[in-house]
């Protein structure tokens, strides 16, 4: 099958940089080395030679892919001997930052966090980093009693769970006392440090009884015997692993006294948990968990993003997909290291249609004006009887928004039922004011202009040009009578006055009457009728088109007006659904598919 990419502008995330100072020590380095680790390493130590002897710690955070394989979520940061970190070793294979010398380096650079997972670090000669992959790595990188390392570390997608710390599972209290024990003969599932240098003929077996002896695989095959899994390869959806995340195995640091005060970060505990009781209903996305996805109807799944191959070859022959409606960009794909060529040979492998239509993430009024578009590709694609996975990055807002706006429009179906029936089956906050916003752009464009109907948005006229204590403000337009009646404007402070009014999409034209004069408001967008009179201009709302230009994306609306929800009228769900269709059938995804 074929890949259809339709051309959008590609946005680019700015990377995070540290000072300026530290920036142009490295940048010599970066322009010959392409920014490999060891290149790293090397400017770091030069710029370590410029800090005059001070002694808090120095961060680092990228996230270009083009400068340092980094994931989004990564961060590498610098710090001098003590660091004052305490790590845990959790069931799962990760070290991951337990606790923080209170007045330590790690606590003054105040970017380490409780819950942040180690991934590297430097080489104590210099000379690259080193992924810490068990126990025993952390522990020698520790060792060393002076000097200075740099620290790759993962934040993690949602706020760590610090007051359950406390909360010690049943490995920590029985394996650590001897009571548990490991048996295995593969040698592979020993601690780096403990592997032998040749390889073995396979007839030795081992009883561990310490977490020290264990790498982190052998970690992750304990984890699954304990839950019950027989399948080696780790679930898609990743709860047996999210489980014992928070059971912690050991706790380890390099200051080892009893006078340390570990703390859990310069806040007060009490507000972090609060904050955490408030979160509780918040989505997080994890991409480490894989491809998450749900079934909404026969032939319409809607999920995360594709990450491999192997997640191809799975939707192809255990799901039955045969087309992919993928709303990710390309610089979003290359931020989460998302290989598009090899996913796109695969799809083309496994006979599946690649349909790639970008949408900026976390922007409404970017969803807004290409939702029309997606719904018609989808319709689109269901007439030709595919099985569709609709995906995004997260699958928590751009896909499940088109599945909803495809069933509200196409389907007949109301707003809030086709919203909790796709929010019931997905875990997914969709943005629905801007699926309103979508609903009501389609009708005017189907009205051509007519301004007939209930209201669809709320408008708030703003009188701004300044006026004086008893100074009396009306509003006069071509929506009030026709300009035959006025409403009196109210004071909401400062030297504003204000007149809210519930407005059906369209254009209108307007005034104030200060003191009985009649005026226009300089602030505010103008035109210039027929007889030769100022007035005021607003458009309430827009037009659905089939591909916006750039320029039409950008809304600009300097009154605030709101969109209203309400059920829709009879004549609006046959507009509606009219429009919706119009714009589907101008569009042929396989006609579009390059050859």
């Amino acid at each position: 099958m074929a890949l259809l990419q339709v051309p959008q502008p590609t946005f680019y995330s700015s990377s995070l940089l540290g000072r300026s100072a530290r920036w142009a020590a490295l940048s010599s380095s970066w322009s010959g080395d392409r920014c490999s680790p060891d290149a790293i390493s090397r400017s770091l130590s030069v710029w370590r030679k410029r800090r005059s002897g001070r002694k808090l710690g120095s961060v680092l955070a990228m996230a270009d892919p083009s400068m340092y394989k980094m994931n989004l979520n990564e961060y590498m940061v610098t710090l001098d001997k003590p660091l004052g970190i305490r790590f845990a070793f959790s069931v799962d294979g990760k070290i991951f930052v337990h606790s923080l010398k209170r007045g330590g380096n790690a606590e003054k650079s105040r970017i380490i966090m409780v819950g942040d997972m180690l991934k590297k670090t430097s080489n104590k000669s210099g000379g690259g980093f080193i992924d810490i992959k068990d126990l025993s790595d952390a522990e020698m990188m520790l060792k060393d009693a002076a000097g200075s390392f740099s620290l790759v570390l993962e934040r993690p997608f949602s706020p760590y769970p610090i007051h359950q710390l406390h909360l010690n599972g049943d490995f920590y209290n029985l394996f650590n006392r001897g009571r548990v024990p490991f048996a295995t003969w593969n040698g592979s599932l020993m601690a780096s440090h403990l592997q032998p240098s040749s390889e073995s003929n396979g007839n030795s077996g081992f009883a561990i009884f310490s977490p020290k002896f264990l790498a982190s695989h052998g970690w992750m095959l304990l984890s699954s015997e304990q839950s019950g899994s027989t399948d080696s390869r780790v679930q898609s959806n990743g709860r047996f692993l999210a489980k014992h995340t928070s059971e912690i195995i050991g706790i380890f640091s390099e200051e080892e006294s009893e006078d340390v005060e570990w703390a859990y970060g310069s806040f007060p505990l009490e507000e972090y948990i609060k904050a955490l009781e408030r979160a509780k209903g918040e989505l997080y996305y994890n991409h480490s968990l894989g491809m998450q996805y749900s079934k909404i109807t026969e032939q319409i799944f809607v999920g995360s993003c594709i990450q491999t191959e192997k997640d191809v070859q799975m939707l192809s022959n255990v799901v039955g997909i045969t087309a992919v409606l993928n709303f990710q960009s390309e610089s979003e794909r290359a931020n989460w290291g998302i290989n598009s060529e090899s996913i796109n040979n695969s799809c083309s492998e496994c006979n599946i249609l690649m349909v790639n239509y970008p949408i900026r993430e976390v922007d409404s009024g970017d969803l807004r004006k290409k939702l029309p578009f997606c719904v018609g590709l989808l319709l689109r694609l269901l007439r030709k009887n595919f099985r569709i996975y609709v995906t995004c990055t997260t699958g928590f807002d751009r896909s499940p928004a088109c599945v909803i706006a495809y069933l509200h429009w196409i389907q007949d179906t109301a707003l809030h039922a086709a919203y909790n029936f796709v929010t019931g089956l997905h875990s997914c906050r969709p943005d629905r004011a801007a699926i309103v916003w979508a609903t009501w752009d389609l009708i005017a464009m189907a009205e051509n202009g007519k301004h007939g109907g209930p209201p669809t948005h709320a408008v708030n006229f703003v009188w701004s040009n300044g006026s004086r204590e008893g100074d009396e403000v009306y509003l006069v337009g071509d929506f009030i009578s026709n300009w035959k009646e006025s409403i009196k404007a109210v004071h909401k402070g400062g030297s504003k006055l204000e007149v809210e009014l519930r407005l059906r999409h369209g254009k209108y034209h307007y005034k104030f009457i200060v003191n009985g004069q009649w005026r226009h408001s300089t602030a505010l967008p103008t035109e210039t009728d027929e007889h030769g009179n100022v007035n005021n201009v607003i458009r309430v709302g827009d037009i659905a088109r089939i591909r916006p230009a750039p320029t039409q994306l950008q809304i600009k609306d300097p009154t605030v007006v709101k969109v209203i929800e309400r059920p829709l009228t009879e004549d609006e769900r046959f507009l509606l659904a009219f429009a919706a269709r119009r714009i589907a059938f101008s569009i042929c995804p396989i006609k579009l598919a390059p050859k």
